[in-house]
């Protein structure tokens, strides 16, 4: 069995205050926490499937949290950008590296790095930067 180090949980310390965000937010770190489940009970194309869905999942997660900031007039949105460039780095160079092999060795291993660091920069991002902007956030999204 292959010991997994566990990515970020979702907990209620990680809300910013805007429902939707939060929303997306909790379902990711949950997908993120699953990579040690789907490396044991997945085959390495299930697992490659699924990885290239979370990834996909965390890739609009920054997105529509962008068009969001954008629709508030965050004042700090193109260094927020330029910081969701870090997670997208990490993404960008998953793919490389599932798309260069077909190893049934490097799948469950991608999986675990690539969730688990990008279950971190989430935490950290969360924590760090994206509380900054709950003075911004408007009715249509905060927290009733």
């Amino acid at each position: 069995m292959t010991t997994v180090p566990h990515p970020t949980l979702w907990s209620p310390d990680l809300a910013v205050g805007s429902v939707a965000l939060d929303r997306r937010n909790r379902n990711v770190f949950e997908q993120l926490a699953a990579a040690g489940n789907r490396i044991e009970r997945l085959d390495a194309p299930d697992l490659t499937r699924w990885l290239r869905t979370v990834y996909t999942q965390f890739e609009t997660l920054l997105l529509e949290e962008e068009a969001e900031l954008a629709e508030i007039a965050y004042p700090e949105l193109p260094f927020h950008c330029k910081l969701h460039e870090q997670a997208r780095s990490i993404i960008r160079t998953a793919r490389l590296q599932l798309a260069r092999s077909d190893s049934t060795e490097l799948v469950p291993a991608l999986t675990r790095d690539s969730c688990t660091a990008l279950s971190f920069w989430l935490m950290r991002h969360v924590i760090d930067v994206d509380k900054l902007f709950f003075p911004y956030i408007d009715t249509r999204y905060r927290v009733a």
